[in-house]
């Protein structure tokens, strides 16, 4: 009795399994791509990954379009990696990007904490060289198409764009001169100015 019990329970976790690996061969061939012209890294790196076109190619197109269709540049990270590799990759495809555009108000967003594909997806399989590449396409340099909405609704973000001589917290933080809080002012001021234009 015990020896079917096991039976039923191996056959029926390796059906799960099965299906799990199926559902992610089909992700990775109709939806979890690389496109051109975001770009790549390795996982917990600052290198590049291989990809099917070149780095280079990315950076034209971006210096290209930027001010034309281009209206956020992001940058996305897995949760196993740190804020600190990210803004190492920021640095990067910044001096990369200096090479093709004069354009020094190109800011990059970092996403922080929101993941491209999600931990759950990514443990839908035990095949490493799938998780490798999942991983690869969690840590990605990505072109957005529509503005990012920063929301100034709570009080301590809208002090963030305007501290208040008055406000504590605005003085505790020395009125918000970090290098994040200076990054939100500068994507508000862009994201005015294509308001503006259009």
């Amino acid at each position: 009795m015990q020896k079917l019990i096991k039976l039923i329970l191996l056959s029926f976790s390796s059906t799960i399994l099965l299906g799990q690996e199926a559902e992610i061969d089909r992700l990775i061939s109709n939806e979890f791509k690389m496109t051109f012209p975001s770009i790549y890294f390795k996982h917990n790196s600052t290198d590049c990954a291989t990809m099917p076109y070149t780095a280079d190619s990315c950076f034209k197109h971006i210096a290209l379009h930027y001010d034309q269709n281009i209206n956020s540049l992001i940058i996305w990270r897995d949760s196993l990696e740190t804020e600190e590799l990210t803004n190492k990759r920021i640095k990067k495809i910044k001096s990369s990007l200096r090479k093709y555009t004069q354009n020094t108000t190109i800011e990059i967003q970092s996403m922080e904490n929101n993941q491209k594909i999600s931990r759950h997806t990514i443990n839908l399989t035990t095949d490493q060289t799938k998780i490798n590449y999942l991983l690869t396409l969690n840590s990605v340099f990505d072109l957005s198409k529509t503005r990012l909405l920063i929301t100034k609704s709570s009080t301590s973000t809208a002090h963030v764009y305007h501290p208040k001589i008055w406000c504590w917290r605005c003085w505790k933080s020395g009125f918000h001169i970090d290098k994040k809080s200076r990054d939100l002012r500068k994507v508000a001021r862009r994201s005015k100015k294509i308001k503006a234009k259009q």
